[in-house]
């Protein structure tokens, strides 16, 4: 009988992998501890002294906010607005308090003012020291929303210990002829603001990069990102004269804006021609520079310099100085080619986007005049 050899018996396994079922994240995160009856008793005593009282209807006792009654303001010789005031009041479990008064015209234009600390009766105190038409402005019969944050100093022997605050504007907002302008301050980079103009749904600006720049000097070029043209303005860095240095430069701003959009885009060119050459050499400045740096390299070799003189040292050490300097700049500048101001040849500043197609040639080609 032959033999056969043995086989081993291949067996198969088969390995189902179940997985845990999703759990929803939002579950597991910890959730605020609502406002309990006696945290509001203990905080609405400065509050109800001043006429103020708690909207409970309106308060998320969840998220730990109390929200108070509105207040209309009517209009003044000062300031023809009426305006409503809502004030909230934020509560974290940490104790510290973020009190916020918000003011609204007629028009939907929105100004908060901003105040944090520990003791509720002292951002009261804080809060209406500044008065509520601040934070509503007219330039040139167009409304502008600013928005202020109080802001404590370091104490002084001179306030007898006590903290001094300072009301920072850290933003603007106006609608001028169907063009949203946004101004902000940002709280690290002090020394400009950022400029944003942008069209509401279903128009597209049609704008010239030196629109706001022919104000002046502190002006910068606009850029178009997308569905928004972006620009600055430099303001003073720090001091009491920052706020009103910023308040003053979003008026200037706004009124050139309410003027020149008011008129036809081809009157813009014949009214600022003097100002879009300026703009066009500031603008060429920087490469003006490097082209020059250049240029005098080779009347190097024709200067007689010792071994140890101080101008052979700064030669030789140019290009990391010049690197250094580079990047200590507040603001970078831009190596660019200016474009020649020419005539602007598109019939409007906002267009439908229906139209895009229609005028595809003389956007891009004003855009960058």
């Amino acid at each position: 009988m032959a033999h056969v050899p043995y086989l081993p018996i291949m067996t198969k396994i088969r390995i189902l992998h179940t997985p845990a079922p999703l759990v929803d994240d939002s579950d597991q995160r910890p959730q605020l501890r609502p406002l309990t009856h006696h945290e509001i008793l203990s905080l609405m005593a400065p509050f109800t002294q001043r006429g103020r009282h708690a909207d409970l209807a309106a308060s998320q006792r969840v998220e730990r906010r109390l929200v108070f009654k509105s207040i209309e303001h009517a209009p003044t010789p000062e300031l023809p607005l009426r305006l409503l005031e809502s004030l909230s009041l934020e509560v974290s479990e940490s104790g510290t308090l973020k009190l916020v008064r918000c003011m609204r015209d007629d028009s939907g234009l929105i100004s908060t003012l901003t105040a944090e600390g520990t003791d509720a009766g002292r951002l009261l105190e804080r809060i209406e020291a500044v008065p509520a038409q601040r934070q509503f402005q007219i330039y040139a019969d167009i409304p502008v929303a600013r928005s202020y944050l109080i802001e404590e100093v370091k104490e002084s022997a001179q306030n007898d210990g006590l903290a001094s605050v300072q009301v920072l504007l850290t933003e603007a907002r106006a609608y001028i002829g169907g063009i949203n302008l946004e101004i902000k301050s940002d709280g690290y980079v002090t020394h400009v603001l950022d400029l944003r103009l942008t069209a509401d749904a279903g128009s597209q600006l049609v704008l010239p990069q030196d629109l706001t720049a022919v104000i002046g000097w502190h002006w910068r070029p606009l850029h178009e990102f997308v569905t928004l043209w972006r620009g600055s303005i430099r303001v003073v860095s720090k001091g009491p004269q920052r706020a009103t240095d910023i308040e003053h430069k979003i008026g200037r701003t706004i009124i050139h804006l309410a003027r020149t959009l008011e008129t036809p885009p081809a009157q813009f060119h014949r009214t600022y021609k003097r100002a879009r050459w300026r703009v066009t050499f500031q603008r060429a400045l920087p490469l003006g520079i490097g082209l020059l740096v250049i240029a005098l390299t080779p009347a190097i070799q024709w200067i007689e310099m010792s071994d140890g003189s101080i101008l052979r040292m700064l030669i030789f050490h140019a290009p990391p100085l010049m690197m250094a300097a580079l990047f200590m700049m507040r603001e970078i500048p831009r190596i660019e080619i200016p474009p020649i101001p020419r005539p602007l040849t598109n019939d409007a500043w906002v267009i439908a986007v229906a139209q895009q197609g229609e005028t595809t040639k003389p956007t891009s080609m004003t855009a960058d005049t």
